[in-house]
């Protein structure tokens, strides 16, 4: 049986209905005409997320970055994404996950620094290192500083991602 989820997974051409449409609200202020229909589909994916939906992932939290760099303040759906994304265990996501932490004041507060650790500490960390991107550097001090201010990162990462999927499933 195809659930909703699936006329996702199945035709990314229809990926485009999620894309982030900014608009103005009644008094003036920016929003998101798809943002109510994103949400709804993270939260499909909160409950029946594969690894196989990382790419499905790394658009919907590209589209809540492009939210978050339009408008002020922070969405649970941006964690919700990063969280997500983070749970696919690949170290490449580290970039995408540091642009949706520092996309703005309000994301950088709101983003749970463990995030950036993809595929845990020594895996990302090493994956940065070697990287020849262009914000390796930063990226890497960036971690370093995240890990000098919370050693216990690594050991209670499964608590915290547990956590988070409590909060978002709440």
């Amino acid at each position: 049986m195809t659930t909703e989820l699936d006329a996702w997974r199945d035709h990314p051409e229809r990926w485009e209905e999620l894309a982030f449409a900014g608009v103005l609200d009644d008094d003036g202020d920016p929003g998101d005409a798809h943002h109510a229909a994103r949400e709804a589909v993270l939260g499909l994916l909160l409950r029946d997320r594969r690894d196989s939906d990382a790419g499905f992932l790394r658009y919907l939290l590209d589209q809540e970055i492009r939210l978050h760099d339009d408008d002020w303040g922070y969405a649970d759906s941006l964690g919700l994404a990063a969280l997500l994304l983070n749970e696919c265990g690949e170290a490449g996501d580290v970039w995408q996950l540091s642009e949706a932490k520092y996309t703005s004041f309000d994301t950088s507060c709101g983003l749970d620094a463990f995030l950036l650790f993809p595929a845990g500490v020594a895996a990302t960390l090493e994956h940065v290192e070697r990287s020849d991107h262009p914000d390796r550097d930063e990226v890497v001090a960036d971690l370093r500083d995240h890990l000098a201010h919370d050693p216990g990162l690594e050991h209670d990462r499964a608590a915290r991602l547990a956590g988070l999927r409590e909060y978002h499933s709440g």
